[in-house]
């Protein structure tokens, strides 16, 4: 990966577009009750909604990285859009989330409910990262040739289809999810934000960069979702072991208890950003050590 100097400039300045468009979307997205905690699901306006927000939002960022994309790796603009977004709702944290379902009381329904809903939110991330995916392709093959050649850099990673999966990617993808699991239940040890971002960045750089360096591949949509699909079954196992009978404050005492796994503590956006943002970073990394072990570097 290793971007030109010219290259970073370009993809700090795709950030600096991107992170307004996500503070717009921030005005939708909070619940009545102000508390933090972007779940989508608790959103004012409702999952479906919100989630078509963050959509419109992003469409500013996917466009200014998929010129980033079009200049060298096309991973530079994952890593745009991602870290906007975590940059944008750094504050976010699952405490809010938790305060809300004891606020609401039964009409939240129990703790265990609230974890599947935002296991259904991050299946619904999944279309959505799909969908930026294939939009930073797209910008990216319309650009590309439009890009003057003293902007443009040699990317190591060859040709990169975001969005497309093959046998290799999808073992590499695997292997990505496996690892981070492991690594986000130790590293991610507090409900608080940026120690959730850190740990989630950390743990899915390492998973990616042991995902490609086992099964290499230019098709990483698989390794980009794994983060999404390590929350599901995070969120999924919290509420089997929270069981249906528990009381809607039963998410809080937990939370408090230090009860929650470190796979609950996240919150879907951390997942969506954070993780697909250690994906991008480890699997460049990757990319270099492979090109370097070839002689190619």
């Amino acid at each position: 990966m290793l971007p030109s100097q010219t290259q970073r400039l370009l993809m700090l300045l795709a950030v600096v577009v991107g992170i307004p468009a996500w503070w717009w979307a921030a005005g939708f997205l909070p619940p009545a009750d102000g508390l933090s905690g972007w779940a989508l699901s608790d959103s004012r306006v409702g999952l479906g909604r919100a989630a078509g927000l963050v959509l419109a939002a992003a469409l500013p960022a996917v466009i200014a990285a998929g010129l980033i994309a079009a200049t060298g790796n096309p991973l530079s603009g994952v890593c745009c859009v991602a870290l906007a977004g975590v940059i944008a709702h750094h504050g976010s944290s699952i405490v809010g989330v938790a305060r809300r379902a004891a606020e609401l009381g039964n009409e939240a329904g129990s703790a265990a409910a609230v974890y599947q809903r935002l296991a259904v939110e991050l299946g619904v991330g999944i279309v959505m990262l799909t969908l930026l995916l294939a939009g930073l392709e797209a910008v990216r093959g319309i650009a590309r040739d439009h890009i003057p050649r003293r902007l443009q850099s040699r990317h190591l990673g060859g040709t990169v289809h975001l969005w497309k999966i093959n046998g290799q990617s999808l073992i590499a993808g695997v292997i990505t999810a496996a690892v981070g699991a492991v690594l986000t239940a130790v590293l991610v040890q507090s409900d608080n934000p940026q120690q959730v971002t850190g740990g989630l960045v950390l743990a899915f750089t390492l998973a990616s960069l042991i995902g490609h360096a086992v099964m290499p591949n230019d098709r990483p949509w698989a390794t980009l979702v794994a983060p999404a699909l390590v929350g599901i079954v995070g969120y999924v196992w919290t509420a089997r072991q929270l069981g249906t009978t528990d009381t809607p404050d039963a998410l809080l005492s937990a939370l408090y208890t230090d009860a929650l796994p470190g796979l609950a503590l996240g919150l879907p956006l951390h997942y969506l950003t954070a993780g697909v943002l250690g994906c991008a970073i480890g699997i460049g990394i990757g990319q270099v050590i492979e090109k370097a072990k070839l002689g190619e570097v």
